[in-house]
């Protein structure tokens, strides 16, 4: 089911019985609370809440104003239609960078915690990503850019339904909102020293082809952080979600429920140096 919040609140698809334990799903750039259907469907003993972020969706009258901004909507939304004032975030991409801030400022309304492909060391690619964003950015609502797009990100190009979805998601994004929201997604300054210390067991996963840094943050941060694993799907890229939904969504209840993750998944590599962290760390 989906409800219709007032017109500066966030359109929040939901599911589930207030009171029961809950998730919240955070979405992707360009996406929307939509795209976490068949989670919320598997999960359905849960009280499951997808907002429609800023610019996005049927949120798409609002601004995107800033990751802060957004995560302190998300925070609202946890305090206000969750009676425990606490549970699971999901969070994909943009919706990962989200999470990553909510770790960081507010952990104690967090139970446990999957960031898929976001990650919090600079990437070299970052500043050229954002500058072809931002001249994409225009022609999102464009039929060529939006097959270009979904074929970027993994999208089957043999489920018809899976393409129109991401059409209407795209279509009712404001470029402005796509544009600023990534750009805000790979900026270099939303590592957080406070995050190390959070207790929320936090699962660190990406695409084993994600590009830039985010597979190395994640196994950084994963040797740094009490009760965070880092973990990637085999030959999947930034989107893998797209083409393996079934193992995502596995994957997703049993870090929620505490069981063993799918045999799918990989451990990743510890080598990877948290030096680089590190040196964030010490300001270097």
């Amino acid at each position: 089911m989906t409800t219709r919040a007032a017109l500066t609140e966030l359109y929040v698809h939901e599911s589930g019985t207030p009171g029961s334990p809950a998730i919240v799903f955070l979405h992707a750039d360009g996406a929307s609370g939509g795209m976490w259907d068949q989670h919320m469907r598997r999960l359905a003993g849960y009280h499951c809440l997808a907002p429609d972020l800023p610019g996005h969706g049927r949120s798409n009258h609002l601004p995107w104003a800033s990751l802060d901004d957004t995560a302190q909507e998300v925070v609202g939304l946890i305090e206000g239609r969750i009676p425990a004032r606490r549970a699971h975030v999901v969070g994909l991409s943009l919706g990962g960078v989200v999470a990553h801030t909510l770790l960081a400022q507010r952990p104690e309304l967090l139970d446990r915690v999957v960031i898929d492909g976001a990650g919090v060391l600079p990437a070299r690619e970052a500043g050229l990503w954002k500058l072809g964003m931002a001249l994409v950015a225009p022609l999102i609502h464009r039929k060529l850019v939006i097959g270009l797009l979904y074929r970027a990100l993994g999208g089957d190009p043999g489920d018809p339904a899976g393409r129109a979805g991401f059409a209407a998601d795209l279509r009712a994004v404001s470029p402005a909102a796509f544009r600023r929201a990534f750009a805000d997604a790979n900026d270099n300054h939303r590592f957080s020293r406070a995050e190390l210390s959070a207790a929320c067991p936090t699962l660190l996963v990406a695409g084993e082809r994600e590009p830039g840094a985010v597979r190395a943050s994640n196994a950084a941060l994963a040797a740094l952080m009490p009760t965070a694993v880092a973990r990637f799907a085999p030959g999947g890229g930034h989107g893998w979600l797209a083409g393996a939904a079934e193992l995502h969504v596995r994957m997703v209840e049993a870090w929620i429920t505490g069981q063993e993750l799918p045999a799918e998944l990989a451990t990743e590599m510890t080598e990877w140096p948290s030096s680089q962290v590190q040196r964030l760390l010490d300001g270097r």
